[in-house]
């Protein structure tokens, strides 16, 4: 109603015309010479963008009309239209606005900016401030700033008396009644010096931790007397450069990204500043923070010098150049310290504090930049699981979620995500990035039903970005999720009796199963199957939030459905208020097969069969691959087997695994805080002594094991109740195209009565199961038609059957590199290298993730690469074929044609030199071309060849 009454406002007026757009708004006024051109917009953060971009560049024809629905409303963002010059600016009630837009309307001098808010907006605001400003009036020696309102809202007053033009507007154009029905005139005039000490910090940050100083320098400054007006903190590229020249003080936090770049939300500006040569910055005076990796490019080498902390540095010298004054010298933070950043930061800020005056201010307290809480604040703060979820998703006018609900929204299954390959494009455009979420489902052992592969096609196509991704998690996950959607994809999985519950987050993840058919019988496999699903139910957080955030339209259900032991309570029985200190993963392996890579994993349990029949699990702990770069505190783990459990206590004793990790386990730091680090400390011994306290029971020796291959099947395979089972090759996990049309009409053939299901394997391709004899050629016929791989014959190279990648680039905000978009292009170079020396159909792991947290368990594969920075990798080597020994670093931040002139002589000499049945991992150990790695705490460790 609001917006229709002020659009009808504005129609009323005799000379204006309205527009549907900011664009048509502008394209109109370029062509006017007599009409102001209106653009009527709501109220929001994207539309405040597209009002700042337009106002800079706009005609004098331009007029723009925000109207406030809802509260809170603030007028700091309005006023700043009043930096550009030139430009008119008000702000009224939209129920008394005649004269407001009258006046608008019939400036001819430039722009006009006019906030309207609707009377639900301001209800209860005492402080909101009706406000004309005509800067034309200035120079008929008329007050250019009038208010009719008796007071004046803290945010103006901090503005108006800022140093610069709009201090003088201050002094002559507040009125004196406003002044005295405000209280008391000295007050008010003590309260706007006060204000004038004003401060911008700026930040750019893809971790958060030049953010978090950016906020803590934020906080201290209010809390020692600045006006919370007066102190402004935001990304670097949100700021407009041109207003650099008028600003007192800007202190700047400085990340680094890749080879010594800008973080994505700071080089625009920094490239925005290279131009403007004809900038003066000798009123502003500056400091900066940067951070870096003294390491990162190799210890002691001139290219880890020469990018340390670079954009910073970079930033440095140009302001110098353009005339700014350097406050005092450029602080640095190093990852290499002890504890990393935080020592410099402690030394810089404590000189920037005694330079502002606030050094002695209570360090508590902070206003809208509070600090950036731990997630262990997060987890306690925000009542299993809820937090300000449900508001926050239902908030239209933006599209991502506070930095707190971000944290929380994994332990059901999504990560708040942006598409990379835009944000410097729409930085440009002045909108915030292109966020989207992730949705990860949970489906331990990785089987669906025909019907739940329809639902999820359905859900890709209607949600999503039109695509399926099989993960090493053994299950789907869909991308390019919008906000709007998410609580719908959500409800949408429920009907289909699927949930996202668990999926990601500080918990116990969805439990994986060896998915190969052809390990043991189809009975076997299924009792081993119920016991995979009794761990994962066993072990699912109890929390009532997921069905009360997702599935819950206002008091009624949305069809909600029990899902897997998934009931809903109010106390976490095994996990309190703190969850777990971090993700927990879980695996079951069928020997000999290790497709599910189980000495990667938390906790694990290995089938133990003799004469066709399941004798128990043995158990093992500690397993974990990511790590950080040049941070030697972390590395990869394999997991140590500790001894052997019946099969009815497996569900037992992963609890009591999972509980010892969440009593003994680091809260303190998260990249110490899994499992693996936790028997590291402690060691397997007194581990395997704890989870026994705990089961009341001695857990027996480990039974012997063999583990032969970890691949997938690929072709067809018959099982004992006369069904057929048949492995496909989906590569890098990515369903689309003719893939996606393909199996979603084989899903079609096998629903209902048939049966038939699918399967996700843990090296992201998917085996069909329960094909009935009559079924068969039609399935065979399908996967023929659409060119789906499914057999040796058909799915090319022995690398190309044996690659896996993570997403990485460009939705992970963690990648440093392309994972799933290049490793296909690099493998097809190397199957040129491969076929030259006839080994084109020799299986050889290859694994390729964009950065070392290792999605894609590259440190376990024969042939592994970690992204370092766009185009540039470590390459590791050795890991065996079975997945029993991690690989080594052999080569340090390569590029893919050294990647190829490296490999193409040890493929040579592969190829002439190996044993029979030698496989590729285990020759580079023999050969001596890379020693084992047989110790994770031996990872930075390279040893001699």
């Amino acid at each position: 109603m609001a917006m229709e009454k002020a659009t009808a406002l504005l129609k009323a007026l005799p000379s204006a015309k309205v527009c549907t757009s900011m664009s048509a708004a502008v394209s109109a006024a370029n062509a006017s010479e007599d009409v102001k051109c209106w653009a009527v917009l709501q109220l929001g953060k994207s539309s405040l963008s597209e009002v700042q971009t337009a106002l800079q560049q706009g005609s004098k024809q331009l007029a723009v009309l925000l109207v406030a629905t809802q509260k809170p409303v603030s007028q700091l963002e309005v006023l700043r239209a009043m930096e550009y010059g030139g430009v008119y600016v008000a702000a009224g009630e939209l129920e008394n606005s005649g004269d407001i837009l009258k006046e608008a309307a019939g400036y001819s001098e430039g722009p006009a900016f006019v906030l309207l808010a609707a009377a639900e907006a301001i209800k209860g605001d005492e402080n909101w401030t009706s406000f004309r400003y005509d800067p034309c009036k200035e120079d008929k020696g008329l007050p250019a700033f009038s208010t009719d309102s008796t007071r004046v809202r803290q945010e103006i007053q901090g503005f108006l008396s800022r140093e610069s033009l709009l201090t003088l507007i201050a002094k002559k154009s507040l009125p004196s009644a406003v002044a005295a029905d405000s209280g008391d005139a000295a007050a008010l005039s003590e309260g706007l010096a006060a204000a004038s000490k004003t401060v911008t910090i700026l930040y750019s940050s893809d971790t958060g931790h030049a953010e978090e100083c950016a906020k803590a320098v934020a906080r201290q400054c209010r809390n020692g007397g600045y006006a919370s007006s007066a102190v402004r903190c935001g990304t670097m590229d949100s700021f407009d450069v041109g207003a650099l020249a008028s600003e007192p003080l800007v202190v700047f936090c400085v990340a680094t990204a890749g080879k010594g770049e800008f973080c994505g939300n700071g080089r625009n500006l920094f490239a925005k500043l290279q131009e403007r040569s004809d900038l003066s910055l000798s009123d502003l005076k500056y400091c900066i923070f940067g951070l870096g990796d003294s390491h990162y490019w190799g210890k002691g080498t001139e290219e880890s010098k020469f990018n340390f902390a670079k954009p910073a540095r970079d930033l440095d010298d140009l302001l110098e150049k353009m005339g700014a004054q350097r406050m005092m010298p450029t602080g640095f933070g190093d990852d290499q310290d002890t504890d990393q950043y935080h020592t410099g930061f402690a030394e810089w800020k404590g000189q920037l504090f005694s330079r502002l005056g606030v050094d002695k201010a209570d360090a508590a307290g902070g206003g809208d930049d509070g600090p950036v809480k731990t997630d262990e604040q997060i987890k306690v703060e925000t009542k299993q699981l809820r937090g300000s979820m449900k508001e926050s998703l239902d908030d239209i006018t933006t599209g991502q979620i506070p930095f707190q609900d971000t944290k929380l929204i994994k332990s059901h299954g999504s990560y708040q995500q942006d598409d990379r390959d835009l944000r410097e494009e729409r930085q440009k455009m002045g909108v915030e990035n292109a966020f989207s979420f992730m949705i990860r489902v949970r489906l331990p052992g990785g089987f669906c039903t025909a019907e739940q592969w329809i639902a999820m096609d359905d859900i890709c196509q209607n949600f999503a970005n039109g695509t399926l991704k099989i993960t090493t998690r053994q299950t789907w996950q869909v991308h390019g999720v919008l906000k709007r959607n998410v609580k719908a994809t959500m409800r949408a999985m429920n009907k289909a009796c699927m949930d996202t519950l668990a999926a990601c987050g500080d918990v116990c993840r969805n439990v994986l199963c060896t998915s190969r058919p052809d390990v043991c019988s189809k009975e076997l496999h299924a009792e081993i199957l119920h016991y995979t699903y009794e761990i994962h139910d066993h072990c699912l957080p109890r929390s009532g939030a997921y069905h009360e955030i997702f599935l819950m339209q206002g008091d009624e259900m949305a069809e909600k459905i029990q899902i897997m032991g998934s009931t809903p309570v109010e106390e976490e029985p095994l996990y309190g208020l703190t969850y777990l200190p971090r993700k927990f993963k879980v695996a079951v392996a069928i020997p000999p097969s290790n497709d599910v890579d189980l000495f990667a994993h938390c906790a694990g349990f290995i089938a133990i069969i003799q004469n066709g029949k399941l004798l128990g699990f043995n158990v093992t702990v500690g397993g974990g691959l990511g790590f950080t770069h040049n941070n030697q505190k972390t590395h990869p783990r394999l997991a140590d087997v500790i001894g052997f459990c019946k099969p009815g206590d497996a569900k037992y004793v992963c609890e009591c695994i999972l509980t010892v990790a969440r009593d003994f386990g680091d809260r303190t730091g998260r990249k110490h805080a899994r499992v693996k680090y936790t028997v590291e400390d402690y060691g397997a011994e007194w581990f395997k002594e704890q989870v026994e306290d705990r089961l009341g029971f001695k857990l027996e020796p480990a039974k012997p094991y063999k583990i032969e291959h970890r691949g997938d099947l690929h072709g067809w395979v018959k099982a004992s109740d006369g069904t057929w089972s048949c492995g496909l090759l989906i590569p890098i996990g990515r369903v689309k195209e003719s893939s996606r049309v393909c199996l979603r009409k084989i899903a079609e053939e096998l629903k209902g009565k048939e049966k038939g299901g699918f399967r996700m394997t843990c090296n992201q391709s998917l085996v069909l199961e329960n094909i009935s004899e009559a079924k068969r050629p039609i399935i065979q016929k399908l996967l023929d038609e659409y060119k789906v791989m499914h057999s040796k014959e058909t799915t090319v190279s022995g690398l190309r059957r044996n690659m896996v990648a993570c997403v990485a680039l460009p939705t992970c905000p963690l990648a440093f590199a392309e994972a799933e978009r290049y490793l296909p292009t690099l493998v097809e170079r190397l199957e040129a290298v491969t076929d030259a020396v006839g080994l084109g159909q020799e299986d050889i792991v290859i694994r390729m993730t964009g950065c070392p947290n290792s999605c894609g368990r590259p440190s376990m594969a024969e042939i592994g690469f970690i992204g370092k920075a766009p185009g540039t990798y470590n390459m590791y080597l050795g890991a065996d074929f079975v997945g029993q020994r991690l690989n080594t670093l052999f080569a340090e931040s390569v590029n893919e044609d050294q990647i190829i002139q490296i490999l193409t002589p040890i493929f040579g000499r592969f190829a002439k030199e190996r044993e029979k049945s030698e496989k590729f991992g285990d020759f580079l150990i023999r050969k001596q071309i890379v020693k084992p790695m047989n110790n994770g705490r031996d990872w930075w460790t390279t040893p001699e060849v």
